[in-house]
This record gives C-alpha cells, sequence and structure tokens, in this order.
C-alpha cells in the first residue's frame, strides 16, 4: 500500500527519504545500506571518472559511503 506524501524538495526526492516513505527500509541506517548497495555501478564509473580525490571526496554519494565506514574487526577474516 503506497501512501502519498506531500512533495517537499530537497526532502522528498532523496532517495534514501524515499526508501524510508515506501517502507522499504526500518531506520535510516537500513535505507543508507540499501541505497548504497544499489549504488555500486555508480560509485564504481564515480571512482573510474575524472574527477580528483579532492572532488571525489567531496561528492555526497561517496561522503556517505565513508561515513558507513568499513566492518568492524569481529567480521574480518583474519
Amino acid at each position: 500500500m503506497e501512501t502519498p506524501h506531500d512533495h517537499l524538495p530537497g526532502i522528498t526526492d532523496d532517495p534514501v527519504i524515499q526508501l524510508l516513505l515506501r517502507g522499504e527500509a526500518s531506520t535510516l541506517h537500513e535505507a543508507e545500506e540499501k541505497y548504497l548497495d544499489a549504488a555500486i555501478p555508480e560509485i564504481l564509473a564515480l571512482l573510474d571518472g575524472p574527477l580528483s580525490n579532492d572532488e571525489l571526496a567531496r561528492h555526497p554519494l561517496l561522503q556517505l559511503m565513508l561515513a558507513h565506514g568499513s566492518r568492524g574487526w569481529e567480521d574480518s577474516i583474519l
């Protein structure tokens, strides 16, 4: 069941917020993880593109990815 939401520029057009509004994620962290998983091809294209390291560091998608970090040591294969 889809619930209509008023369009709020900068909020409801955010892909992470859309996942929450559609009920595809129950927390912000879960929505960000789902968005990042779906954005892997875009992330790889950015890394393979012409942007400098400084420009990449300022890109919102890569900032979100870096904010989520990597797996903790307890998930390491070592």
